[in-house]
């Protein structure tokens, strides 16, 4: 080894077991594992696992989600294209793979990674990023750049710790990009590629991502650093290196990416800084496959593709500890019950704290947690960060709070406002006494088409109704009345309507005769046992969905005759041959409803859908379960 990796190398063994568990018996080669990849992928477009030799237990992932193999991209993927980039550790037994599918008949770009125990399949780890454009480009290219592909003398190579050591300190230099850090880690030759596209050392103008900075994609890697340009980035966790190729001296990484939306400013490039793009208006995450080619022991080639998965997301093959984020007790409890003037107050805290993005006056149980859009949080990440006005009951046009005493359960449903980006927030409170133990938030945001990328979800397909903050008007004042006496909301009146909409029918589901719903803020004439029986607005969003599982009644307000409820709903792409290829893809919606309820039967409904990965589910349905 050469004398002047010794330090390094001695650093960086800490992270040697994030690529290199050895494989089994039977070890599988560069061949053999490539060979594992057109297997794959030739098994993949004819719909068929079981050409497939896999392991018992055997894991599969699409975009986060684990699934069963054969569902979600195996009931649409179509042929793979010509760009195949592979990326193979037999010391690791494991080999990934960019490439290129269709998906009824849109090319889109996928990757997979392949690990092997006793030469069977134990993992399939795949991300699809939708992005056509991006898929046509690596078509385009046919086949990575040469020197991805040539074999590194072996006295020329630097070992596989020092390899993952030096494509680490690349996510370090990203998060929150330093200006003033050290980015010798790369070639003065570095290039990057981004589904397919140079975005270093372009010699013509070009905006980069969703920034309108046309000077950025003309400097180099280690340049565009230094300009603490990409800081937006707030953090890069569950960083994995699975697949060390050592003799090309490569490395496929698989990290995420999260952007908690409280950076406002991107720094000056081209001679005036600029406001954040509205995309990171609010906190996201992205799922990042990317490829590394060093030489020596500098970072020379760079190839990634992302999707977008929902903020806080956490890899099913992270082997890492979890992050605790629960909370400590705070604040003083009283005695007695909580009731439902104690459940106010406590809501109203909350609702203040967000807002003012400080949660530390707040009376917490220990080990209180908190939830933002089915993933657990940090109390204060997420909206604690970026919310800026929470409609307040009693105050403003659309906005509601519901109780549920025998649970001490508290409800909100109302519009919040993140640096301008309209949503409609549902917040669940569950006490303990009269502190507070879980908080659960659901926030259902407006995305759009605009200037720089506007605010639409990465790679997500059009829905049927698209939520427009300028049509929600006022909360529809049923919800804000109490019924004559206080009655229990009976589990099988949700069951029933829940069961309508898998089934799309309204046969065993009691709605009353001028019952009238809106989804995403959109209202049609047709009534809500019509709608569920095939028309109108409701019967566009719900029209191919074939199942609704996760079923969760968030609070059931006895007094108001209110329910606020969740499901999720999936959509399997299959079926739907009217549709628009860009509509028919895996998806599950996230279906929150506020729902009247009158003398037994439902009244009103009002509606709101966001569109989740294939397969997602909540972590609250995963404690239920």
């Amino acid at each position: 080894m050469n004398a002047k990796f010794g330090v390094a190398f001695a650093a960086a063994s800490f992270v040697v077991a994030a690529g290199s568990a050895q494989a089994q018996s039977g070890r599988c080669d560069r061949t053999c594992l490539e060979g594992l990849i057109s297997t794959y992928l030739t098994a993949l477009a004819a719909h068929e696992p079981g050409r497939l030799t896999v392991a018992p237990g055997i894991r599969y992932a699409e975009n986060d989600q684990l699934l069963p193999l054969g569902s979600g991209e195996w009931q649409i993927a179509g042929s793979p294209g010509k760009y195949r980039h592979v990326f193979a550790d037999p010391e690791s037994g494991q080999v990934a793979a960019i490439t290129t599918i269709t998906e009824h008949g849109v090319r889109v770009i996928y990757v997979v990674r392949l690990k092997l125990d006793r030469n069977k399949i134990s993992e399939i780890e795949t991300q699809i990023t939708r992005d056509s454009p991006g898929a046509a480009r690596y078509e385009k290219m046919g086949k990575p750049e040469d020197v991805w592909l040539e074999a590194v003398p072996p006295s020329q190579r630097i070992p596989r710790a020092l390899l993952i050591a030096q494509t680490n300190k690349y996510y370090s230099g990203m998060e929150r990009n330093n200006p003033k850090g050290d980015y010798s880690f790369f070639d003065k030759d570095c290039n990057r590629l981004e589904d397919a596209d140079q975005t270093t050392n372009l010699k013509t103008a070009q905006s980069y991502g969703h920034s309108n900075d046309k000077a950025f994609s003309s400097l180099g890697c280690e340049a565009q650093f230094q300009t603490g340009f990409v800081g937006f980035v707030t953090k890069i966790r569950e960083r994995r290196y699975p697949v060390v190729d050592e003799e090309r001296q490569a490395v496929f990484a698989i990290t995420t990416f999260d952007h908690n939306g409280t950076v406002r400013t991107l720094p000056s490039v081209n001679g005036t800084s600029s406001p954040i793009p509205a995309y990171f208006d609010i906190p996201r995450t992205l799922h990042a496959s990317e490829a590394f080619r060093l030489r020596a022991d500098k970072l020379f080639r760079i190839e990634m593709t992302l999707t977008e998965v929902p903020y806080g997301m956490s890899s099913p093959f992270h082997n890492g500890p979890r992050v605790n984020v629960s909370a400590a007790a705070t604040g003083r409890s009283a005695a007695g019950p909580c009731n439902r003037t104690c459940l106010d107050d406590l809501l109203q805290q909350v609702l203040q704290a967000m807002p003012a993005h400080d949660a530390s006056g707040l009376p917490l149980a220990q080990g209180a947690r908190y939830s933002e859009n089915g993933q657990s949080i940090a109390i204060g990440d997420g909206l604690w960060g970026t919310a800026g006005k929470i409609g307040m009951p009693g105050r403003d046009a659309y906005a509601a709070s519901f109780a549920d005493l025998s649970s001490g359960t508290a409800a909100y449903w109302g519009l919040t406002d993140e640096n301008g980006t309209t949503g409609v927030l549902a917040l669940r409170i569950k006490t303990v006494g009269h502190k507070i133990g879980e908080i659960e938030a659901i926030d259902v945001r407006e995305e759009s088409q605009g200037p720089r990328g506007g605010t639409m979800t990465l790679m997500r397909p059009p829905l049927p109704v698209e939520f427009k903050a300028a049509s929600i008007g006022s909360l529809d004042p049923v919800f804000l009345s109490e019924n004559a006496a206080a009655t229990p909301i009976p589990q099988a009146l949700m069951t029933a309507y829940w069961d309508g909409l898998e089934r799309h029918t309204s046969k065993d589901v009691r709605f009353t005769p001028e019952c009238a719903r809106r989804d995403n803020a959109v209202k049609e004439s047709a009534g809500c046992a019509a709608q569920m029986d095939g028309n109108g607005t409701s019967a566009s969003l719900y029209a191919h969905i074939t199942r609704v599982r996760d079923r969760r009644t968030l609070v059931a307000d006895s007094e108001r005759g209110v329910v606020m409820a969740v499901a999720m709903i999936d959509n399997t792409g299959i079926g739907a041959d009217n549709l628009p290829a860009s509509r028919r893809v895996p998806g599950t919606y996230m279906s929150l409803q506020l729902i009247k309820i009158d003398g037994g039967s439902i009244s009103r409904v009002e509606g709101m859908v966001k569109w989740m990965p294939f397969g997602y589910t909540s972590v609250w349905a995963e404690v239920k379960k």
